[in-house]
């Protein structure tokens, strides 16, 4: 199993400034790089204290000019919100300036409060995401192209910046699980899907790999053979009240995403109120969905996370709502030194197996069909 870092860049403490939220995340990303992780992801999210990270690419490129082994990812570009001509050129841009260190996570957004702004239906998210996914994959592979979508029009275009990696870089995808359009897509192209269970236990979300499964099957395909990223809010602590501190943090994150997603957020300036969401588990269960507990208990909970998801990768989410810096660093330290160790041994002791990613874009087949 390979393990990367997700930053979303959450300010909760308004006495952190937006500088020393990022050198806190440069911190963690010359860590994670010294532990052997794979990649460092940044998420997209706007107008508030939820993420200060509107363009994860900037990050990105920021990063790689400090750390020179480690991937970085963008988790994720919310495509719904970008004009596709300009963001596939960054996307290559990106892919050269990084080396060819780039991965594209992508997804379709949620939060009704970003889309309203951006003068974008959330309706139309799902269908825009295909559409722009068909214009990244055609600028980055094709010598020049034309589309004609719904919602994109482009006459014949080239792409002057080429990417680094050929075809084009990796291609990963976050949510859209209710989305069957997209999770077709994934499966025929080979995308890596992304997926995180927030505060409810990881079973919550194995009906999506079910899904996955069958898509693969329908496809000719063997699931086994399908690459999958689970995230994950991480905390290794031997300390009781730290561990109960570190599930009331990520409580605060996992309560403003969910009233974002379902629109009952109250926002004060950027911050959003820690308000308690419909059903959520008590903070006794929480705890135990997240990974938080001596590094022991961690390993054998990433453990049980494989054996229900048949992950190839996690993506270890470390500081949410204002974990002490000291904190984040002793854990992600636990993390490399200890944890990830002790699952590398258990998974190959039970003889794990994780596919290759094998990506075939296929916006380009899709056109000469269509044309047929």
């Amino acid at each position: 199993m390979k393990f990367d870092l997700f930053s979303l860049v959450q300010k909760r403490d308004e006495s952190w400034t937006d500088r020393l939220t990022y050198e806190r995340i440069g911190e963690n990303i010359k860590l994670a790089e010294q532990m052997g992780f794979e990649t460092a992801w940044f998420a997209e999210h706007h107008f508030n204290n939820y993420s200060l990270c509107p363009s994860p690419l900037f990050p990105c490129l920021y990063f790689a000019g400090k750390f020179h082994k480690i991937r970085f990812g963008t988790s994720v570009l919310v495509l719904p919100l970008y004009e596709p001509a300009r963001i596939v050129q960054e996307i290559a841009q990106a892919d050269v300036l990084t080396n060819g260190r780039l991965v594209v996570g992508i997804g379709a957004g949620y939060q009704d409060y970003e889309f309203v702004r951006f003068r974008v239906q959330l309706a139309e998210a799902v269908d825009r995401t295909i559409e722009m996914l068909d214009i990244i994959e055609l600028g980055l592979t094709q010598e020049h192209f034309t589309y004609k979508g719904k919602y994109y029009q482009l006459p014949e275009t080239q792409i002057a910046v080429k990417p680094v990696q050929k075809p084009m870089p990796e291609i990963w995808v976050a949510g859209l699980m209710g989305a069957p359009k997209m999770q077709r897509r994934v499966v025929e192209s080979g995308y890596v899907p992304f997926l995180t269970p927030a505060w409810n236990p990881v079973e919550s979300i194995k009906k999506t790999r079910d899904a996955y499964d069958e898509f693969y099957r329908a496809n000719g395909k063997d699931p086994a053979t399908m690459p999958l990223s689970l995230m994950r809010f991480v905390h290794v602590t031997k300390d009781k009240a730290k561990a109960r501190d570190a599930a009331e943090r990520a409580r605060y994150s996992s309560r403003v995403s969910l009233s974002l997603r379902l629109n009952y957020a109250k926002i004060n300036g950027i911050y959003c109120e820690d308000m308690p969401a419909p059903n959520e588990p008590a903070i006794e269960q929480m705890e135990k969905n997240y990974l938080i507990g001596d590094a022991e208990t961690v390993a054998e909970r990433i453990v049980h996370d494989y054996e229900v998801m048949k992950h190839s990768h996690m993506a270890v989410n470390v500081q949410l709502g204002g974990v002490p810096q000291e904190g984040t660093m002793a854990s992600l330290e636990a993390m490399g030194s200890h944890v990830i160790p002790m699952v590398q041994k258990e998974l190959a002791r039970r003889g794990a197996k994780f596919p290759a990613i094998r990506q075939k874009p296929m916006a380009a087949e899709y056109q000469r069909k269509a044309a047929e």
